[in-house]
């Protein structure tokens, strides 16, 4: 457990950098742009590395709580809509000019829906960590940025919604051989 936990101190810390005011360009203007974009890159990396390892070692699972069958068809529902959030930061709309962070909101609600659903010790600290951070840091972007500007067309909106569908059906096939649970069947 304490591998999972380093790793997402490691990762969701240098993921946090923008919430405190002036740390980032502080370590920019401190070490340089290319070595703080190396640094960060891998801080990073190892950081995901070690959260994926400590969830995978976290055996036997400890469980806290035995979530309802009802948890993991609301996790059904919600986990497609932060697909199409996650798509739309990259896609300029409506979405993402009324939602200001997709991204953020996106990880907000894969993380709540899978905390929802999930009763284990190592699922609830891996989610329960993204939850909170993800929150923490979209109310954070929501505070001190500007909303961005006005887009004409639905375009990015349709791309987001078409690519975010297209990855939730992909990812709904292949969960049982990457996670080791059955999302349908």
């Amino acid at each position: 457990m304490l591998i999972l936990i380093a790793g997402l101190v490691l990762f969701l810390g240098v993921h946090s950098l923008q919430v405190v005011p002036g740390l980032r360009t502080g370590l920019k203007g401190a070490l340089g742009e290319g070595p703080y974009k190396l640094i960060y890159t891998a801080a990073s990396l190892i950081g995901f590395a070690l959260l994926i390892y400590g969830k995978i070692i976290a055996h036997p699972p400890v469980a806290i709580w035995a979530p309802p069958e009802w948890t993991r068809h609301v996790a059904f529902m919600i986990v497609p809509l932060s697909l199409i959030l996650l798509v739309s930061a990259y896609a300029p709309g409506h979405i993402r000019r009324i939602v200001r962070h997709p991204m953020l909101a996106g990880v907000a609600l894969w993380s709540g829906a899978h905390l929802l659903a999930n009763g284990e010790l190592s699922a609830m600290l891996l989610f329960g960590g993204f939850f909170i951070w993800s929150s923490i840091t979209f109310i954070s972007a929501c505070l001190r940025e500007t909303p961005p500007p006005v887009v004409k067309g639905w375009g990015g909106d349709l791309t987001a919604i078409v690519l975010g569908a297209l990855l939730a059906l992909i990812i709904i096939n292949v969960h049982m051989y990457l996670f080791g649970v059955a999302i349908i069947g």
